[in-house]
């Protein structure tokens, strides 16, 4: 486990009083398309329902079918005037006890299972920000790169908190919110943008027509949406700059989202599924220039070697020399 020795007293109380709060399911009205995408959760939750509802049918049918045979044989035997042993009571029939409990240990070992499972996912959280942000103003309606932010998913494994620098080259001369659609929260209620506008001034003290000066700024308290295991790596640049993946891949269409929320399960589950469905792109054809250049920079050493150009490729060539390979 990491050491988080930044955090305050009251931060690990907030952490430690989610935890003991399961987040609400569905919360918010943003869209789901990206839902969707790699790993159809819902569908997969939907047929493990179905199953589990068909076989307790079964179970059931398959008890009064053998109740049914055995009433039919009495009457078979009373009839031929065969004597039959004295019935035993059902709850003292150890077959009927032996497959009633091996019964319940099925459907609670599943439960289990799935629940440990599911321990520490939070797909549809979607939690209230120091500043109400909304995407779909940002990179939906006005077609903002969302590299433009969080450039730092192109290079690197985070894809990073844009810092205020990156807030105020815009808002320095936009200080109003007055032409785009009308934000509300969850509830409905509509969210005044204007006065969301001026909470980003408080933190960035700064004061609409004169100088600002950027080391007088206090950084927002932004929350963590999309989280995973200490244990689990995840390069935004392996997927983003090398991968192609869409952002909307993992994060659904966060253009059409006002607030954000976790769309995407996140289980090693998910992540396997997009790992076996989706093709790699590679450098040739008419997608050459977004293509995954990873097989033609071997092909070249290979055919360099073969050439006598090079002896030999060392680690360096392959990016061996890159900080980030270790201290990522």
């Amino acid at each position: 486990m990491q050491a988080f020795p930044a955090l305050t007293e009251k931060q690990i109380d907030d952490i430690t009083e989610y935890i003991s709060t399961a987040p609400e399911a569905g919360a918010g009205k943003t869209a789901d398309a990206g839902n969707a995408g790699a790993g159809g959760t819902q569908d997969s939750g939907n047929g493990q329902l179905i199953f589990g509802i068909i076989s307790i049918v079964l179970a059931i049918i398959a008890l009064i079918l053998m109740q049914v045979n055995n009433n039919l044989k009495k009457l078979s035997d009373d009839r031929e005037g065969i004597t039959r042993p004295e019935q035993v009571p059902f709850w003292r029939n150890k077959v009927y006890i032996a497959l009633i409990a091996l019964l319940l240990f099925v459907i609670g070992g599943y439960f289990v299972a799935k629940g440990a499972v599911g321990l520490g996912r939070q797909q549809g959280y979607q939690p209230d920000q120091p500043i109400y942000y909304s995407h779909k103003v940002h990179a939906g309606v006005n077609q903002i790169n969302c590299l433009y932010c969080h450039g730092s998913a192109w290079e690197s494994k985070h894809a990073g908190i844009p810092s205020l620098n990156v807030c105020m080259n815009c808002h320095k001369a936009i200080s109003t919110y007055e032409k785009g659609p009308k934000l509300f929260d969850e509830n409905g209620t509509e969210i005044n943008g204007t006065a969301e506008i001026q909470k980003l001034y408080k933190y960035a003290n700064f004061t609409p027509g004169k100088p600002w000066d950027p080391a007088k700024a206090t950084s927002p308290e932004w929350v963590k949406i999309h989280n995973l295991p200490d244990h689990v790596y995840f390069n935004h640049s392996q997927h983003v700059n090398a991968g192609k993946v869409a952002c909307q891949t993992c994060h659904g269409n966060i253009q059409d989202m006002d607030k954000v929320k976790q769309v995407s399960e996140l289980s090693m589950g998910w992540c396997i599924n997009c790992h076996r469905e989706t093709k790699v792109n590679f450098n040739s054809g008419a997608d050459s220039a977004s293509g995954n250049k990873y097989y033609s920079i071997y092909e070249k050493f290979h055919n360099d070697i073969k050439s006598g150009k090079m002896d030999s490729v060392r680690v360096q060539d392959i990016g061996g020399l890159e900080c980030q390979k270790c201290h990522y």
